[in-house]
């Protein structure tokens, strides 16, 4: 026979023992193939992104958290500092007026002692509610 005939021009070949079938066979899964080591790849990608954006995320909370942290730390400092000032004050001004209620206690001795009653009392009566 020649092997210019119809037969080998559709692409089956002089080999009257190989199938059409099973070659179409072998090329789908072939394909197949193909397509999942292609999809396993783009997973694989897909994966390696989802990671790279969960790191991005990580790295930016934790730069914020930082920011924050550093923002309290100075409010914190800042509020100690007028803490410290209050208390300077409340000291001063304490102070101040044991100073004056010794002088007034050596000057008037008796108004003293009535306004030292008069303000012990009327502590008690609030407690005593």
């Amino acid at each position: 026979m020649n092997d210019t005939s119809p037969l080998s021009d559709l692409g089956f070949g002089s080999h009257a023992s190989q199938d059409p079938f099973q070659a179409a066979k072998t090329t789908a899964l072939k394909a197949a193939e193909e397509l999942r080591a292609a999809a396993s790849q783009k997973a694989s990608e897909l994966r390696d992104a989802a990671g790279a954006r969960a790191q991005h995320f990580k790295n930016s909370a934790e730069q914020k958290a930082a920011e924050l942290k550093s923002g309290f730390q100075d409010k914190a400092g800042d509020i100690r500092g007028y803490a410290d000032d209050a208390l300077g004050q409340a000291k001063e001004r304490y102070e101040a007026l044991m100073s004056e209620a010794e002088v007034m206690a050596r000057e008037k001795p008796r108004q003293a002692l009535l306004t030292a009653f008069g303000v012990g009392l009327f502590v008690g009566l609030l407690l005593r509610r």
